[in-house]
């Protein structure tokens, strides 16, 4: 009979009872479009960061990292290459030389990362031709052929066929010199790196830095399923157990901490959410509370105690919030599939974020895990903000409530 009751109640103002549901609906609407669309940027972030830059595991000589130092390789490359590549959890390998100095034009100076790559194995694995918007990806076949970034190409004022000069240091500690000629200017989705990271053809960095032909700086890997990932490390230790194996988390531990950090930052930013929505219930229930001070009166002077009244008004707002919470999740559902597909232009912004690493189109994304915490705090949100409400209608003298007009 209650349950009964409370349902009917709920209707008795159908205005007010359809601006909870809207409040509701839109509450959990919200809060699961910032969610996704927050998580959809990170992602992107982390795909460019993992996919573009990094790759899933890197080794290297456990000096390399702390020295930057050319001198520390990896020997017997190509043996330690063909072990790994018959793995089939791998999806892609290669190896890279990689030296700092200077790169200088007729007009200035910069400081620049120089990597040493195979053309062939950087187009599978972080997909370079993808990002070049000037001139060929290594097609012209000469040695001396340089890809630089967008950002340093202005920086320098030099364009496509213009002669830079690279200076450092070999593995002898001597200054060394090698002219290039520019093929190729790139643009990735982080400008802070295009402005510092220059491409050469492996052999010839080599042969400059005095390296033998089976030493290499850096092995990257890719796998083909990230679940595989710790596996796969473990198997590379066998197969280079004097190397640093780390993965991209270890690379880039602020991108592992955005992973382990957005459960939390799920529970803030819906708390804050759904808090706008607290007052907004209250504020609806008391209402419909003081309209009916003559008919509570009345039921309890009846017999209905005020445990069945506390009840009944729980109820309302468990009614309302059942009806609303699943609508605001189907619509954040229908919403953040449309979107993921169809991406989110923010490149009024593209400048600034890019210096972060972060596209201009963002895909909204969100785990079916959050979607349950999302409709959990909603829940409990509602369910506490009726307690007051309810609270209210119990302090009612029933002899007084009767004789309110």
């Amino acid at each position: 009979m209650l349950f009964q009751i409370a349902w009917r109640n709920i209707w008795r103002n159908k205005s007010r009872s359809l601006v909870v549901i809207s409040s509701i609906i839109i509450g959990v609407w919200a809060g699961i479009f910032i969610l996704s669309f927050s998580w959809g940027m990170y992602k992107n972030n982390i795909d460019e960061t993992v996919f573009k830059q990094l790759s899933h595991i890197q080794i290297h000589h456990p000096t390399f990292i702390e020295e930057n130092d050319s001198k520390f390789t990896i020997s017997n490359i190509d043996t330690i290459v063909g072990q790994l590549q018959a793995d089939n959890r791998i999806a892609s390998i290669s190896s890279r030389v990689i030296s700092t100095g200077m790169i200088s034009s007729p007009t200035t100076a910069s400081g620049v990362k120089i990597y040493g790559i195979d053309p062939l194995s950087e187009v599978r694995q972080i997909a370079l031709d993808e990002s070049v918007r000037e001139g060929a990806y290594f097609n012209s076949g000469k040695q001396n052929e340089i890809l630089i970034g967008e950002k340093l190409s202005k920086k320098l004022k030099i364009k496509l066929k213009s002669k830079v000069v690279l200076t450092f240091t070999n593995v002898q500690s001597e200054l060394v010199s090698g002219a290039f000629r520019v093929g190729g200017i790139y643009r990735s989705k982080n400008i802070s790196l295009d402005e510092v990271n220059v491409y050469v053809q492996q052999d010839h960095l080599r042969e400059l830095l005095e390296l033998k032909p089976s030493e290499s700086n850096e092995i990257a890997i890719l796998v083909k399923d990230e679940e595989l990932l710790d596996a796969v490390k473990s198997y590379s230790r066998t197969v280079v157990s004097k190397g640093e194996i780390e993965d991209w988390k270890e690379l880039s531990p602020e991108l592992g901490m955005i992973i382990e950090s957005f459960n939390m930052y799920t529970y803030i930013l819906t708390g804050i959410i759904l808090l706008a929505l607290t007052f907004g219930i209250i504020n609806t229930m008391l209402m419909s509370v003081l309209e009916r001070i003559r008919e509570l009166g009345m039921l309890m002077a009846i017999g209905l105690n005020k445990r069945k009244i506390f009840l009944m008004i729980m109820l309302e707002t468990f009614y309302l919030t059942l009806i609303g919470s699943p609508l605001g999740l189907l619509i954040g559902w229908l919403t953040v599939m449309l979107l993921g597909k169809i991406g989110i232009n923010i490149s009024m912004f593209s400048e600034g974020l890019a210096s972060y690493g972060f596209s201009s189109m963002i895909y909204p994304a969100l785990d079916s895990q959050n979607y349950f915490i999302i409709a959990s705090m909603c829940f409990l949100t509602a369910l506490l903000s009726a307690i007051y409400p309810a609270y209210k209608a119990l302090q009612l003298n029933p002899s007084e409530a009767i004789r309110k007009i």
